[in-house]
């Protein structure tokens, strides 16, 4: 049984209303870790959190993490291959991810479940797929703000915490300075995505997500003040 199922760790951030006719994808158990800081209780009982969205570099401007892996199944065309995720915004990664690493807190309807509070306007996220067939870069968040029509979602298959007596993701929410990390599986929903031809090489992925950030006027969609776990 998945770690994260049989107890209860889970990590989850829906964007908006995903169009029926989306796209979905299931994404693999990520070679990176992604990590939840504890803040401290933002209201009676809930937990927040900075996230730490993967490896994380810092390039003296902006901050880069990544989870990647191996595509688990989805649409036809969709459903092999490889993924990253990627995540930037301005400033340095650490500590803690930054000062303007995404901000989340943990959903009073299931405080095993997050959403993210607010994200800093220079934050964008955005899904590569290489399949065998074509390979896409798909912007999720742009400027700070949640691309219309997409979805996503993270869930760990298994955690560690510190700081923490027990290693649950509202305790270490309450809990200023524990941290509970581990790999996650992802599951993406997106309409018209964006081809981009052969594999390109990292250098090159970079320039596509610099580039879908730059277009932020264009993509920016309304921000999401509830997601729901």
């Amino acid at each position: 049984m998945n770690t994260a199922i049989k107890y209860g760790f889970a990590a989850i951030a829906i964007l908006g209303a995903v169009p029926a006719s989306a796209i979905s994808v299931s994404l693999g158990a990520s070679n990176e870790i992604f990590t939840l800081y504890g803040l401290g209780a933002i209201a009676p009982g809930i937990g927040s959190f900075d996230v730490g969205q993967g490896a994380g570099t810092f390039n003296g401007t902006t901050s880069t993490f990544t989870l990647s892996g191996v595509i688990a199944g989805g649409d036809p065309g969709y459903n092999t291959g490889t993924y990253s995720f990627v995540t930037r915004y301005d400033g340095a990664s650490t500590p803690m991810a930054g000062p303007n690493a995404p901000f989340a807190q943990s959903n009073p309807a299931n405080t095993n479940f997050f959403f993210y509070n607010s994200l800093h306007g220079s934050t964008s996220m955005t899904l590569l797929l290489n399949t065998p067939g074509q390979n896409y870069v798909i912007p999720l968040v742009v400027n700070g703000g949640f691309v219309a029509g997409t979805g996503f979602s993270f869930l760990f298959t298994g955690v560690t915490c510190t700081g923490v007596a027990t290693c649950l993701q509202n305790n270490v929410g309450l809990t200023p300075g524990a941290t509970i990390f581990g790999p996650v599986t992802i599951s993406a929903s997106f309409t018209n995505p964006t081809p981009v031809g052969n594999v390109p090489e990292p250098s090159t992925w970079a320039m596509f997500v610099l580039a879908f950030g730059l277009m932020g006027s264009v993509l920016r969609a309304r921000r999401s003040g509830w997601i729901p776990g």
